[in-house]
């Protein structure tokens, strides 16, 4: 079989699956993770054989996606910024969104000494993302679980950024968050009335832990990360949330929260971050 032909064969082994968008951007991941060939190689290599070897692994890959098995997973690796992170099922997979939760802040403060704390760390990619273009600051992350905060050191290694990550139920009356002067938080939001719309990728192989509020109260992270933020004194928080019913979302904020609230819209033009002040 040639690399021409396992191109073929590709397209038509996840055509039902995946959009043809999609499956050029997934066949050129493969292509490099697989083979190391970039965009133009791949092509001009169309006639080589495919060896034996490659072609059970390619094989495999396949099986995988036809299984709505995200591409990050069964590679072991996202791309968040600047940044190239490990990744697997016991953390989500970084979004453009949260880059721009991260930008949010970076833009917003100009201060040269600031100590900021990530709640719901998971990957560890906003810490990892904040520290990599302010290595002045102090700033650290917090998680529930410890498979993902040994995924946030195995990232904080390999980048070798110096971060300091600890275990913490955000929602547990009983913890007491450090001090800092701005917390950031990308917290489970998705209600659970959203579960049926999800796409199938998601909903099958990210971890539900950090996907979905809890169904007694969509905005108890909220609610609680702010109310913790009152009692340490910090000055400013940073939320990305599920950019819907953000007036009952305001109306929650200011009952805890007596500076503004400021509400800013995503790339795709949704009210999607909320800034504590």
């Amino acid at each position: 079989m040639t690399h021409a032909e396992l191109r073929q064969t590709f397209y038509q082994a996840l055509t039902s699956t995946y959009l043809q968008g999609e499956l050029l951007s997934l066949y050129h991941w493969c292509v490099e993770e697989l083979e190391g060939w970039s965009k133009t190689q791949a092509y001009l290599k169309n006639d080589n054989q495919v060896s034996d070897e490659s072609l059970r692994r390619w094989k495999e890959v396949i099986t995988r996606l036809q299984a709505s098995e995200p591409v990050q997973y069964i590679f072991n690796k996202a791309h968040f910024g600047d940044l190239e992170l490990f990744v697997d099922p016991s953390v989500l997979i970084p979004r453009p969104e949260t880059e721009e939760l991260v930008m949010l802040l970076i833009e917003n403060e100009e201060e040269a000494n600031l100590s900021v704390l990530d709640i719901g760390t998971g990957s560890g990619c906003i810490p990892l993302a904040i520290k990599n273009q302010r290595k002045g600051w102090e700033v650290s992350g917090c998680d529930i679980s410890d498979k993902a905060l040994d995924v946030a050191q195995r990232n904080a290694d390999m980048l070798k950024i110096d971060l300091h990550f600890f275990i913490a139920d955000a929602l547990d009356s009983e913890t007491h968050l450090p001090k800092a002067d701005v917390y950031i938080s990308n917290p489970p939001y998705i209600p659970e009335k959203a579960r049926s719309e999800m796409e199938v990728n998601v909903l099958s192989h990210e971890p539900h832990l950090a996907l979905f509020a809890p169904p007694s109260d969509p905005l108890a992270f909220y609610k609680t990360i702010t109310t913790m933020a009152v009692n340490n004194s910090v000055k400013r928080v940073y939320f990305e949330t599920h950019a819907t019913d953000m007036k009952a979302f305001i109306s929650e904020m200011t009952k805890i929260w007596s500076g503004e609230v400021v509400v800013k819209k995503d790339m795709a033009g949704k009210d999607r971050f909320v800034v504590l002040k």
